[in-house]
């Protein structure tokens, strides 16, 4: 959506999808935008020197339900990574769906530490938000504004919205299957399998399809039990 936005603000080929500096090398006024997910944000806070890009730039921390989390994992580790990365993972010979969420490398403690350690050092942050994918889901127009706010400056709420209304799924399911972007972040792995698209389900919950009740309750219990309530995903809480 932030890519869409820059697209119709400055006349940007619209397959182009915003990679660190590709957009800002093609019109100066976009801003280069570093992004990383999973404990590389968390090793970077621990680098040395790391003040001073985290002194005056904006950040934004998306966040999700880490038990929806958990199962996009498993899909990623299972039909999209490489056999080179299963293997590095540990995850070359999947676990059954629940042991994995709830013990692998990457299930829930992994996302749950992660979440937490991340949180503490963005309430230290002046120039950082959060931003909840759920939220997202629900207001997207309200939510994009708010981030592109941050990170740049106000946009015309047509763009937002057109901007929104080129971004959603169906539309971006569309666009991975054709191979819009060429750009292997964002290209099923099988055509045939629709769980080896990035754009899946996009589904608030829906790690409870996936679960038996009990199992679903050992989830969200665990994410009660570990995961700062502050970030709101306790029991109850949605």
């Amino acid at each position: 959506m932030i890519s869409a936005c820059y697209h119709e603000r400055y006349g940007l080929p619209d397959n182009l999808l915003l990679e660190f500096d590709n957009l800002h090398r093609l019109d100066r006024r976009v801003p280069k935008v570093s992004f990383a997910h999973g404990h590389a944000l968390a090793d970077a806070f621990e680098t040395p020197g790391h003040e001073l890009w985290q002194e005056d730039k904006p950040l934004v921390f998306l966040i999700r339900n880490p038990c929806d989390v958990a199962v996009s994992e498993y899909f990623q580790s299972t039909r999209r990574a490489s056999a080179y990365k299963r293997e590095m993972w540990g995850v070359d010979t999947p676990a059954p769906m629940f042991d994995f969420v709830m013990s692998g490398p990457v299930g829930l403690p992994v996302i749950v530490h992660y979440m937490n350690t991340v949180v503490k050092r963005i309430a230290e942050l002046p120039t950082a938000i959060t931003v909840r994918y759920e939220d997202m889901r629900t207001a997207p127009e309200s939510e994009l504004a708010r981030v592109i706010a941050h990170i740049d400056s106000p946009f015309d709420p047509g763009q937002i919205e057109r901007a929104v209304e080129q971004c959603r799924f169906d539309a971006m399911k569309r666009k991975e299957k054709e191979n819009f972007y060429h750009n292997s972040r964002l290209a099923a792995r099988d055509p045939d399998d629709p769980d080896s698209y990035k754009v899946r389900r996009a589904k608030v919950g829906g790690y409870r399809d996936y679960f038996d009740e009990a199992q679903v309750r050992a989830m969200e219990r665990y994410v009660t039990d570990h995961l700062d309530p502050c970030l709101g995903y306790a029991l109850g809480s949605d």
